[in-house]
């Protein structure tokens, strides 16, 4: 399973450690601010579109398969990107890597393919906990790498280690073989997802720059609903769904969808602009002034108490219900963000608050993946795990766009927010934080797999989904 944890980690790296290093690769490619924004929002949406449609993909040819895949264009992306002295190769190179996000969905399902009930769920959190401090890490690193060795090596690095880890995956991985009970992949379903999140993940990542009430942003999320209408008819109607939309209807799966929204709008705004507010000028007098290096390295307790959570929740899950273990997870998240709308103005303080919440974090994001993994059929984990990642990043999406938006209505002459519009920030994350914890509080207790399940195979633990008669 250390290939597999490793692997989810090499994934994480490439999405953390460039927005820190945003305003070096700016002046590396030569390009402008909104140029720039280009490198995320290419990632993200190649993500977005990519993670469901290789997790399906997984379930039916072989999660092994797909999985060594992934991580050779996520090498290969990685390489294009370090070579990069241009805008548009170090997009492309963005958008390749951007495959890596089936990674976490495609461990998962091999876990599940592979080991018994009893050990799942502490795996799926073992993994998932690696994986979120990788995201950590990457923040950490970024600095250092820039300072010491150049800003290709932002790429150069992950690059090598992803080469690393696809000889660890056929060396050590064992063929799972196929979940999916025959059929073929659903193309068309395919594309009018992929459809759907870029009308929506391009107005949300852009809108700032471009308007909120412009008729191209307007126009891009009507779009959206249209193409998300066209999808689940399709879906709905067809013999070989992409999605599965009686799988979505199951109460353990939205419901864990909806905490994964709430929960991708505090972490990924969280670790967005947290190190902008540490690095803003002390001239403005709120501001601390700190490096890129310095910044990161404020963060090594978050890293600590969040790997900690996550490590913990795959045993506890065990022992207490999940739903509990996600609500009182929940707790110091909120009040990690609501001590840093009081207490902001030192190095200590922040580092403090971020490690509270990143107690929950650490928790939520291992405990979510265990929810949906014991939820669904067998043939379904690689796509429903794959969309529950995507939902968190749209999540992510909008909290970004919203935490923008709030700091630049305050922002000053000086061209930096005021300290009010950082408050009012704390305080929108904790809002969203304890809506994430009244969003636990509906899943049900029946998600967790129970004690009869201690000795059950993975074969046996959930019923399939009685297939009802489809027109193609």
């Amino acid at each position: 399973m250390v290939a597999l944890s490793v692997s989810a980690v090499s994934y994480a790296l490439v999405q953390s450690m460039v927005n820190p290093g945003l305003e070096a690769l700016r002046g590396h490619v030569h390009t402008t601010q909104l140029g720039v924004s280009w490198v995320l929002t290419a990632f993200l949406l190649s993500s977005a579109v990519l993670t469901p449609v290789l997790g399906r993909l997984g379930d039916q040819v072989g999660k092994r398969r797909i999985l060594i895949a992934v991580l050779l264009l996520l090498t290969a992306g990685s390489l294009v990107a370090a070579l990069a002295t241009s805008l548009p190769v170090l997009v492309v190179g963005r958008l390749l890597q951007g495959a890596g996000g089936a990674t976490l969905p495609l461990a998962f399902g091999i876990v599940r393919d592979l080991l018994p009930t009893a050990r799942v769920g502490t795996t799926v959190g073992l993994i998932a906990a690696v994986s979120s401090v990788g995201g950590a890490i990457g923040v950490l690193v970024t600095g250092p790498i820039i300072d010491g060795l150049g800003v290709p090596w932002l790429f150069w690095l992950p690059a090598i280690a992803n080469g690393i880890m696809v000889l660890a995956v056929l060396l050590t991985v064992p063929d799972t073989g196929t979940t999916a009970a025959g059929g073929r992949m659903n193309w068309p379903a395919g594309f009018l997802l992929a459809a759907t999140l870029i009308l929506l993940l391009l107005p949300l990542s852009l809108g700032q720059e471009w308007g909120w009430g412009s008729a191209r942003t307007l126009g891009l999320f009507a779009a959206a609903v249209a193409a998300a209408a066209a999808w689940v008819a399709v879906e709905t109607h067809s013999r070989f769904p992409l999605i599965d939309m009686r799988v979505f209807r199951m109460r353990p799966v939205w419901t864990a969808n909806l905490a994964s929204f709430l929960f991708g709008v505090t972490l990924y705004s969280a670790f967005g602009f947290i190190p902008s507010f540490l690095q803003t000028p002390a001239g403005t007098g709120y501001g601390l002034g700190e490096s890129i290096t310095a910044a990161g390295l404020l963060f090594l307790p978050a890293t600590a108490t969040q790997f900690l959570g996550g490590l913990a929740a795959g045993p506890l899950a065990r022992r207490v219900p999940t739903k509990t273990l996600l609500v009182a997870g929940s707790v110091p998240t909120v009040a990690g963000f609501l001590l840093l709308a009081v207490l902001h103005g030192s190095a200590w303080q922040v580092a403090l608050g971020t490690a509270v919440a990143s107690v929950g974090f650490g928790i939520g994001l291992s405990a979510l993946s265990v929810v949906v993994v014991h939820a669904v059929p067998a043939e379904h984990t690689g796509a429903a795990t794959g969309m529950n990642a995507n939902i968190r990043t749209i999540g992510g999406a909008v909290g970004a766009a919203v935490v923008a938006t709030v700091l630049a209505s305050r922002t000053t002459t000086g061209g930096f927010p005021d300290e009010g519009g950082y408050t009012a920030v704390f305080v929108l994350l904790a809002a969203a934080a304890a809506a994430g914890l009244l969003a636990c509080l509906l899943i049900p207790a029946k998600a967790d797999p129970g004690p009869q399940a201690e000795e059950a195979t993975a074969d046996e633990r959930v019923p399939e989904l009685v297939d009802r008669p489809r027109p193609f």
